[in-house]
């Protein structure tokens, strides 16, 4: 039910004082009844010290660590060290290689400037020549739930983390998120994030990826989970280095050839005719290091199924996938890199059957067109490059630029006759967006207090929309049975430009600081700009006790690739809209209040809570719907809104045992549709939201995630589960949807082949249960077709070494 206006006025002060209360009341008993615990010691600045460990995050005892110069002299060495732990004395000011070397392993380096005011002692990690044949058991033991220097929420997945989800590394990249809080599912492998429609930014090595990667809705997965070695999702109150796109930032470090010794090939597949070959391939030879993968998919389940059984009606996919990472080391303290990748897909568009005709097409018996046959289609191509270049200016300084370029094009192929006769249009459209962006960030360490950080982001975004449809029109009254041609093209180049400045300053031991400022500019489709300030405490009044809380407004742009502004005022134009809705195709730029207030707390080593909730006001939100059966959605705002959440996440780590649980409340509530009204037939669901507060359909009022991992001996054996109280539907989305949920689990066995290697063999059951879970109904606001999750399915993985390049 949606709210009324008195109710709204209360609405928000409500949902502050609840989410304030439930943050708090938690603390304040964990830090009645725990003991204090000492302040963490620091590190000298000027002596290099560390941990050498092997590929499974096992300490390596007497390995020899030299300390080079510049000019390659060697100023100190030693082969000393308990558990692994290295510590060299102090050289001096300068620059230096620190090279760790042990027979039976690969040498690993690392650059240094010394003197340094980091805290982080090195992690150098190992190579072995040979397969490493202890434990499968061995992992590396770390909170998932965690905070950045800056004070925002992080929950961080490492590769270790993504292979014990059920499907391992072939989890696709949406499915390791839900894992995290206040991640919600939709169809079509869509997510979102606090209640956002398109609030998402991608962040890789450090660099932010064009806007338009992973655009909505999201038919198909650009990146994966086979290259990632940490995926983190980062939110809550954002430093001024992030802007655009601020409910999340899903921040990837890949893997690397010098890092991580990952030579294999997989062979994925079971049920609905899925078979998913994929290869990872690395290596590091002197300065140059590299890292490639492919995957090949086909299924017969591609994007959501229309109906709940379990065999999907036209529903195939076949896609392909390349990524490539490569490094080289200009010189100890300046790396240059390039990120690269592909994404190729064909889609069939999934099927209803024993539907009926809703319109005459002169010459044409409805009989022969049954449903379940509708042929219509979706290709989808995407390519996108990263060179970026790092490097450290003096002992306090260092920098990054980078260039990002993306491509994408969706083409989507009516079924000429049976789309007419049932939708009324046969759309054929084609959708493509060409980016090129330059970013830049310059870090300055001020003394032991201060962290300086500035950049600045240009990116060029041209997109083309060529849309033409066939359409009945309609005369005085009555609807015709001869179609015409409507279309409706765009060209339009969009320009996104920002610069910020923040400050990381720790004003004491127990307590610091994050300011900072932004300021942006899109002209294009949206033309609009935003100086955008930030602040975030970061409180530590105990070892084991991490509060933060927080203000930011935020600048958020739209969409820019989707279907064009024109096509659906062109269509309804021709279809006799009725008189009071307007045709406006403008668009505006959101902007966000956010308010964020949570803690962290370590109860033991292995186990950790964290809790965090924010209350957010939106000016002119942006969402997106499929109005009519055209598969690219249409961008619109709302005039005004706020969201509302609290969020908790439980992790316990053992080397054999690994427990997380998260869980979230939330809601997003808007009012007034400001831009795209044509978007709204009836005209009585656009005078309702106008005069209404209603539910958006992203986010459930309640989720959750959960998840085990067992290690024993040779065995692993996996569990993870996701619940949802239900999206929303039908008229102004007033209508509850039933609750999701859905329980997965693996068991895997590492054998030792000879002369092969070690091998690994894991059988996968998702939806154990066989839940019939409805994602979307056939109604709702942007939504014309219904969306069903899995039926229970049976995989194999078979996973065998390959011999390096």
């Amino acid at each position: 039910m949606a709210i009324s206006p008195s109710r709204m006025s209360r609405a928000p002060r409500c949902y502050a004082q609840i989410c304030a209360a439930l943050a708090l009341a938690p603390l304040i008993i964990l830090l009645t009844v725990s003991s204090s615990a000492a302040a963490k010691q620091r590190l000298t600045s000027d002596s290099p010290a560390g941990t050498v460990k092997d590929a499974l995050g096992r300490p390596v005892t007497n390995a020899v660590v030299i300390l080079r110069a510049a000019d390659g002299r060697t100023v100190a060495r030693t082969t000393r060290g308990e558990h692994g732990q290295f510590k060299l004395p102090a050289p001096g000011p300068g620059t230096y290689d620190l090279v760790v070397q042990k027979s039976g392993f690969k040498a690993a380096r690392a650059a240094l400037v010394l003197p340094t005011s980091s805290k982080t002692p090195l992690d150098l990690v190992l190579e072995s020549e040979q397969a490493l044949t202890l434990p499968v058991s061995a992992s590396r033991v770390h909170a998932q739930n965690g905070l950045t220097a800056t004070g925002a929420s992080k929950y961080t997945f490492t590769a270790q983390d993504v292979a014990n989800l059920p499907q391992g590394e072939a989890t696709p990249l949406n499915q390791v998120m839900l894992q995290m809080p206040g991640v919600a599912l939709d169809q079509n492998q869509e997510i979102h994030i606090r209640g956002e429609h398109a609030g998402i930014q991608y962040q890789m090595n450090g660099i932010l990826l064009p806007l338009d990667i992973n655009n909505d809705p999201t038919f198909t997965q650009l990146l994966n989970s086979y290259f990632v070695k940490r995926v983190s999702l980062m939110d809550g109150v954002l430093p001024a280095e992030y802007g655009y796109r601020t409910s999340g930032v899903i921040e990837i470090s890949t893997k690397n050839g010098c890092d991580d010794a990952h030579n294999e090939f997989t062979i994925y597949g079971g049920q609905r005719d899925t078979a998913q070959p994929s290869f990872e391939l690395g290596g590091c030879h002197g300065d140059f290091s590299y890292y490639l993968t492919g995957v090949y998919l086909h299924s017969n389940l591609g994007l959501s199924s229309a109906t709940p059984g379990p065999e999907p009606i036209h529903d195939g996919t076949d896609q392909g996938q390349g990524f490539a990472y490569l490094t080289y080391s200009v010189s100890p303290t300046t790396q240059l890199s390039l990120i690269t990748g592909m994404t190729v897909a064909n889609n069939q568009f999934p099927n209803v059957p024993g539907e009926t005709p809703e319109f005459t097409l002169s010459g044409v018996n409805p009989a022969d067109f049954p449903s379940a046959d509708i042929n219509s289609t979706m290709d989808q191509q995407d390519y996108y490059g990263v060179l970026a270049l790092n490097g450290a200016l003096g002992t306090n300084a260092d920098y990054q630029v980078a260039y990002t370029m993306h491509y994408n094009r969706e083409d989507f192929y009516p079924d000429p006759i049976s789309d007419l006769i049932y939708q009324g249009i046969a759309p054929k459209v084609f959708d493509s967006d060409f980016s090129n962006a330059a970013q830049g960030n310059l870090t300055y360490r001020l003394g032991n207090d201060h962290t300086l950080r500035g950049g600045f982001y240009f990116g060029e975004y041209g997109v083309e929309a060529d849309n033409t449809s066939q359409v009945f029109p309609i005369k005085g009254g009555t609807t015709l049975t001869v179609p015409i041609s409507i279309t409706a093209d765009l060209n339009k180049i969009n320009l996104i430009y920002g610069v910020y400045a923040q400050d990381t300053w720790q004003l004491s031991e127990k307590l610091s600081v994050n300011f900072g400022s932004r300021w942006d500019r899109v002209s294009g489709l949206v033309n609009d700009s935003q100086f955008s300030p930030t602040i975030n405490f970061v409180y530590k009044p105990r070892r084991d006790t991490t509060i933060h809380a927080g203000f930011a407004r935020n600048f958020q742009v739209p969409n820019f690739q989707g279907i064009s502004p024109g096509i659906t005022a062109l269509k309804n134009t021709t279809g006799g809209v009725g008189p009071g809705i307007p045709l406006s195709t403008k668009l505006d730029a959101e902007t966000d209040y956010t308010w964020d207030v949570g803690y962290t707390h370590q109860l033991n080593p292995q186990l950790v809570l964290s809790q965090d909730s924010y209350f957010r006001i939106d000016r002119h939100y942006i969402d997106e719907g499929q109005f009519g059966f055209v598969p690219v959605d249409a961008p619109f705002n709302y005039v005004r809104g706020y969201g509302a959440g609290l969020e908790n996440s439980l992790t316990y780590n053992l080397p054999n045992l690994a427990l997380r649980v998260s869980q979230f409340v939330a809601r997003e509530e808007v009012r007034g549709v400001a831009t795209g009204q044509y978007n709204f037939p009836p005209l009585a669901q656009l005078q309702y939201i106008d005069r209404h507060y209603i539910v958006l359909d992203h986010t459930p009022l309640v989720g959750a995630s959960a998840g085990a991992a067992y290690r024993w001996k040779t065995y692993q054996f996996t569990f993870d589960g996701l619940f949802s109280s239900g999206l929303r539907g039908g008229f102004a989305n007033r209508t509850q949807l039933p609750k999701v949920w859905q329980f997965n689990m693996s068991a895997a066995k590492t054998l030792d082949v000879p002369g092969l290697g070690h091998i690994e063999n894991r059988i996968v059951l998702l939806n154990v249960f066989d839940r019939i879970n409805l994602i979307r109904p056939s109604t709702g606001i942007g939504v014309f077709q219904s969306a069903y999750g899995p039926a229970i399915t049976v995989y194999d993985a078979l996973t065998i070494p390959l011999p390096p390049l």
